[in-house]
């Protein structure tokens, strides 16, 4: 926690909260060891899922959907991972095991590829995310009957300069040309928290800058991809 809070401050963010410091910050060191940590959890939640299973897959904004939902009436397995950029995400999946198919899978990816720092607009950053993202989607697909991707969710006005909100279109053009690629459906969650097509959302959408203000309705928005035919 101490090493939390020290990134944090330096940065900045303290007003915000750890969770979101974490992410803005990026120690890359830290969000590896908190995705290992969180393998153990996704892995047994796996290992005990039933036969029928919806499993959703990224970072935070997955992580944070509440996990008592039953998308097409489907026990839900949350293997989100708080932090995690596409990349990170990739080598995280490579570990873990499926012990059985799931009915569906669901990517929600993107936001932290969008710290400002990092340069997302640059051509290198953004064809690294997508070849991330594609061995997400390979692994996914081996692993369920349907893929569903969200399209990158809008931020906060008040994280301008701290994430990058001109690559939120062009990162979820990435996401679409990979879906393209594979068969995998490309669906927006988000569209009615979209301040027209400037990438940030409207007022009171997000909770802080960076998370949604409300979960839910974002799997109810997907609940027709992944349930259809």
């Amino acid at each position: 926690m101490r090493r939390l809070t020290t990134g944090i401050a330096a940065c900045g963010l303290l007003g915000l909260g750890a969770a979101l410091g974490w992410s803005l910050c990026e120690p890359a060191m830290d969000a590896r060891h908190y995705g290992q940590g969180r393998l153990a959890a996704i892995q047994q939640h796996l290992d005990e899922a039933p036969a029928d299973f919806v499993l959703l897959a990224g970072d935070s904004q997955a992580e944070l959907q509440p996990p008592a939902q039953r998308p097409c009436g489907l026990e839900l397995v949350n293997a989100g991972v708080a932090g995690a950029k596409a990349e990170t995400y990739a080598n995280v999946l490579d570990g873990v095991r499926f012990a059985r198919r799931a009915r569906a899978a669901l990517l929600l990816i993107g936001t932290n590829d969008l710290i400002a720092k990092n340069r997302p607009g640059y051509a290198a950053n953004a064809a690294r995310f997508e070849a991330a993202v594609e061995r997400i989607l390979r692994t996914l697909a081996g692993h369920a009957d349907k893929v569903v991707v969200a399209a990158v969710p809008p931020i906060g006005h008040e994280l301008d300069g701290r994430l990058d909100a001109g690559s939120v279109a062009p990162y979820t053009a990435h996401l679409r040309a990979v879906c393209a690629r594979l068969g995998c459906r490309l669906a927006d969650p988000y569209a009615a928290l979209r301040d027209g097509e400037t990438g940030f959302a409207k007022p009171g959408a997000m909770g802080n800058g960076l998370h949604l203000a409300a979960y839910r309705p974002t799997m109810q928005a997907l609940e027709a991809e992944i349930c259809g035919p």
